[in-house]
């Protein structure tokens, strides 16, 4: 059209969800120059516009809206939506005034407003709100989209009041009836074209509305009616259910068989078929019966849960979620929170909507899926719930964790925060019935996804990383355990931190410090809340605690038990992580393929100019050599690491319990097999991700019965791994095993024995600083990398340490000695050595035995010595 002559431009001030769209799209058949944009608005004005919208317009008016409007009415032929459909908010004056200054440039400006009634307009917003994301992109807390509707509401009437205040200046549009009859003739009025053409126009177009079709929620339910009062708490949750007035559902309702004849059963039916008839949100009704069962087993609640979704999804349901009557639901939005979730995993995956199984966040058990929506694309791969080769394995418990880790790897199980519920008699509580685990479902639940769900997603679509950090704890230092729980997990890494306390008693102690008002809390009370007191930044915590002290390398079974997911990574509880240990972890998982069953991380011990010398000691010892290995990959590709920071493959290989409940062997055989059940698998070293720990408490002789303790266990590995093994020339302690009887057989003096001993040692630390690596060992108490300090510190000070690693040698030497004969391991103990390096230096063993021939030379001449001089005594 030419806009250098007169014409006629129709505002509709209609507000936004009225019925707009139908209009433009009959006035676009008819040639119109249509404008209908939403503005790019911050989410502080966006927000306004909703709370207080005629605050919101004046502000626009008074810095330019008025001529804006103008501006377009001069260039199109119909104008609607955006600031538009809040001109009524504005004195009648601003409109005559729009009005007078678009006659100026030969326009007449004609307002219509399009309408209906007030609830079908919040409900058709709130989907807007939905589908276009505007609940986050404003900004909204949970306690402004609770008040969301009730917003939309107190606009929609104001709007409307407005507009009966605006007679006589604006044409009306209600949408009710039939609009093809009723506004052709009030749009001659306002337009050159006749109502024949308007009518033909709508008629084409038909009703519009740019929002699909609401989804259907399945809800899912089942119980034992008996004498409760079923009726009324399946109404008190159905009424929750529909405090969400956006909510469209269907309920399928699992009634035992020998109740289904009941009077509570008929009583109960006969009121949900009449709440089906009065509620507009409640689609339909579906019972299914729960077959009967013999009374000696358990109730199998995943296989009726499986008939009720399939029955769901049968009658058009877009996700199903199986809710008990003792589920309180406390979030009024949830349908709205489940609609947007699935909506986000269809536009971030390409996949149809329903694809995932977000899930709802139970107070009563926090960070686990207890209720998961499982969307109907699940049916659509599996055709079932349960999927049909995995039928018997899911009886009641362990389905809602295998369908999320199943949704995983794609993040499309997301826990959906804000739609909060507590359940009354399920999370860490006993439920009704015998629990029954599902045997096995960690170790298939990734294949049933690789099989399934992978070949149902564009090829391409980047995968996550599940991993979850296991963590042993007997001491329970929550300052430790923070530092673990709080680590940043970054974006395409799933994760669980696993906290198993070997403890009780210490956990308890914990649990009463957290809980100043409870003076007696039970254990699993206990485990809530430590667990909600890590989880504080957000992460997921699972707290276990063993009944009884069952050791590191069980306590660690457990988390493995626990865990699902493709790599798990043992911390110990007594260490500080870097902040970006996952992201270090996560950088080098990316690249691994599957001949890599592990990766090796870098403990780090405290540098510092001024370290104790009993601390200087310990690093001159070697004895912590293994801990610092993954920074050492110019020597070798580390066979095994240490459990204070290791990654593995998930695999059905345990932490054997022959060894030391404190630790000591477990590491090194685990990594061991881990890698001879993988067929030659292999161990990268990451040394930049890196845990800093703090060296043993306690004076040198704590420490020296520390190494002692350590190794009376790590013997084991001798029998269990001979091909490790190699003969050497006794050490200082089995020197003193097989001298001993000689002297008692001499008549040697104990004081004179004594001296021996002291000779020994002395001769055992002058050979290592002779023949040794004296400069070395200085060179590692000063660290390297990042890590090194610059330590000006006297010969003096390491010598004396070096005589202290000594002794720290010599204490894990007669622990090693006092393992081997407790398990009267005579083939595989006494003067046998275990390559720790497992073969990665070749000659290891060579350059170890050559120095323990040096030693023990010395120890027999010092020894000949002793027996010439008290066989001369005895003369």
């Amino acid at each position: 059209m030419n806009y250098k002559r007169e014409h006629t431009c129709i505002v509709n001030v209609g507000i936004f969800r009225s019925g707009t769209t139908t209009l433009a799209e009959a006035a676009a058949r008819l040639g119109y120059k249509i404008y209908r944009r939403f503005p790019n608005l911050s989410p502080g004005i966006h927000k306004k516009i909703l709370q207080n919208p005629r605050d919101a317009l004046q502000e626009w008016a008074s810095s330019g809206g008025i001529d804006e409007v103008v501006h377009l009415a001069c260039n199109h032929d119909l104008i609607c939506d955006g600031w538009i459909a809040l001109l009524p908010f504005l004195p009648v004056s601003s409109l005559r005034q729009v009005m007078r200054q678009a006659k100026t440039w030969n326009v007449e400006i004609k307002f219509v407003a399009t309408s209906r009634d007030v609830e079908d307009t919040v409900k058709s917003e709130l989907q807007h709100w939905v589908v276009h994301d505007l609940e986050r992109r404003v900004g909204l807390s949970s306690d402004e989209r609770k008040e969301l509707e009730t917003n939309l509401r107190a606009r929609a009437y104001q709007h409307q009041d407005h507009i009966l205040n605006l007679s006589g200046l604006v044409e009306l549009l209600p949408l009710a009836g039939n609009i093809h009859e009723t506004w052709p003739d009030s749009l001659t009025n306002v337009s050159m074209n006749s109502a024949e053409s308007w009518r033909n126009a709508l008629a084409h177009v038909g009703v519009c509305n740019s929002n699909p079709s609401l989804p259907v929620e399945g809800i899912l339910l089942t119980m034992r009616l008996g004498g409760s009062a079923a009726d009324k708490k399946v109404e008190k949750l159905l009424g929750c259910v529909e405090e969400d007035r956006l909510c469209k559902y269907l309920l399928v309702l699992g009634i035992d068989e020998d109740e289904l004849d009941t009077d509570a059963a008929h009583v109960l039916i006969k009121q949900l078929q009449s709440r089906a008839e009065l509620k507009q949100q409640m689609q339909s009704l579906h019972i299914v019966t729960n077959p009967s069962q013999p009374s000696e087993k358990p109730f199998a609640v995943c296989r009726a849960w499986n008939t009720m979704a399939v029955e769901a999804w049968a009658n058009g349901a877009d996700w199903v979620v199986l809710l008990g009557d003792d589920v309180e639901i406390s979030c009024p939005f949830h349908y709205r929170a489940f609609y947007r979730s699935f909506l986000d995993i269809s536009n971030r995956l390409c996949v149809p909507f329903g694809f995932g199984c977000p899930f709802w966040n139970d107070r009563s058990f926090p960070g686990f899926p207890s209720f998961p929506c499982i969307g109907k694309a699940h049916h659509d791969i599996f055709r079932a719930l349960i999927p049909e080769h995995r039928q018997d394995s899911f009886v009641n418990q362990d389905l809602d964790p295998y369908i999320h880790i199943l949704y995983a790897k794609l993040g499309a199980s997301p826990c959906v925060e804000e739609a909060t519920l507590n359940n009354g008699l399920g999370g860490k509580l006993n439920p009704r019935y015998e629990k029954v685990p599902a045997q096995g479902w960690r170790d298939f639940v990734l294949d049933d996804f690789r099989h399934y769900i992978r070949p149902y997603i564009p090829e391409g679509t980047p995968e996550d990383v599940l991993l979850d950090v296991i963590v042993p704890s007997f001491r329970v230092q929550v300052d430790y355990l923070k530092s673990i729980c709080y680590l940043k997990v970054p974006n395409r890494i799933r994760t669980n931190f696993i906290i198993i306390i070997d403890n009780k008693e210490a956990l308890l102690r914990v649990a009463k410090d957290l809980s100043s008002y409870r003076t007696r809390i039970s254990v699993s009370e206990a485990e809530g809340l430590l667990e909600r007191y890590l989880a504080r930044t957000g992460n997921t915590i699972r707290v276990r605690c063993n009944e009884f002290n069952l050791g590191a390398s069980a306590s660690r079974n457990r988390g493995l038990d626990e865990s699902a997911a493709e790599f798990v990574l043992n911390l110990d509880d007594d260490l500080v992580p870097d902040n970006d240990l996952l992201e270090q972890y996560g950088r080098k998982l990316m690249e691994i393929d599957e001949k890599v069953v592990g990766l090796v991380g870098l403990v780090r011990f405290p540098r510092a100019p001024d370290i104790p010398i009993r601390h200087a000691a310990v690093l001159m010892s070697y004895l912590a050599f293994m801990f610092e290995i993954a920074e050492r990959s110019d020597m070798y590709t580390p066979a095994w690491g240490v459990t204070a920071n290791i990654l593995f493959r998930r695999t059905n290989t345990r932490f054997d319990l022959i060894y030391a409940k404190t630790g000591g062997g477990e590491d090194v055989d685990y990594a061991l097999r881990v890698t001879e059940a993988s067929g030659g698998g292999t161990l990268l070293p990451v040394p930049e991700a890196r845990v800093v720990h703090p060296f043993w408490p306690g004076s040198v002789f704590s420490l020296a019965s520390h190494f002692y303790n350590w190794s009376i266990g790590d013997g084991a590995l001798f029998k269990r791994f001979p091909q490790h093994c190699y003969w050497s020339f006794p050490n200082l302690p089995e020197t003193i095993l097989i001298s001993l009887p000689v002297c008692l057989l001499t008549q040697i003096g104990l004081w004179d024995y004594f001296q021996f001993i002291m000779h020994c040692f002395v001769a055992d630390f002058l050979v290592d600083i002779i023949f040794g690596d004296y400069n070395h060992r200085i060179s590692i108490v000063q660290g390297t990398g990042k890590d090194q300090v610059d330590m000006k510190r006297s010969h003096l000070f390491y010598l004396i340490a070096h005589i202290l690693a000594n002794l720290y040698v010599v204490g894990l030497e007669c622990g090693r000695l006092r393992g081997h004969i407790g398990r009267l391991d005579a083939q595989y103990g006494v003067f046998r050595r275990f390559d720790w390096h497992i073969g990665r230096l070749v000659d290891a063993p060579t350059r170890f035995r050559k120095r323990e021939a040096q030693k023990f030379f010395v120890f027999a001449a010092i020894f000949v010595r002793l027996v010439k001089k008290a066989s001369g005594d005895g003369e």
